[in-house]
């Protein structure tokens, strides 16, 4: 449900297209609602996590669907255009304000925080990783958001 989301914008979802290395919007365009909640991820695991979704609004069509791990890097291009890098896939979002975009890196760097403190336990086979090289990862990334959102004018919501 939609009850345990963290954050809930509007936004046009985006996908790198590695030909051009520009960005494209996914599935045609269009605006989509974007949230970030708990769920199981639809790629056999099955495990509860937190999970960025996208449906678009004018047929709620599913165009993103990505789960939040750890190791996760953020990029704000601009004040309205952030993308990110799970392993090898590459999303992007064209949020409708600044506002929007903040609060939805701000949700995403709550999840994050809540991963790095193992509040959900991780599956077996990432416990070891996460104890090591992981760490490394994580804590930069949490280093650079936190940077990035006080480098901008952030609106206490």
């Amino acid at each position: 449900s939609d009850g345990d989301g963290v954050v809930r914008v509007r936004a046009v979802v985006m996908t790198r297209d590695d030909s051009s290395g520009g960005w494209l919007p996914l599935g045609g365009g269009g605006l989509s609602h974007v949230v970030i909640c708990k769920g199981r991820s639809q790629d056999g695991r099955g495990r509860r996590e937190f999970i960025i979704r996208g449906e678009r609004l004018r047929d709620r069509a599913p165009v993103l669907e990505c789960a939040v791990q750890r190791g996760l890097v953020y990029n704000k291009v601009n004040p309205i255009f952030h993308h990110w890098r799970v392993e090898d896939r590459k999303f992007g979002l064209t949020f409708q304000s600044p506002a929007d975009a903040i609060s939805f890196e701000k949700g995403l760097q709550t999840v994050i925080d809540k991963l790095d403190r193992g509040s959900d336990s991780p599956s077996s086979s990432t416990a070891e990783e996460a104890d090591t090289e992981d760490d490394g990862q994580a804590v930069s990334l949490t280093h650079r958001l936190v940077h990035v959102c006080l480098s901008s004018p952030v609106t206490v919501l």
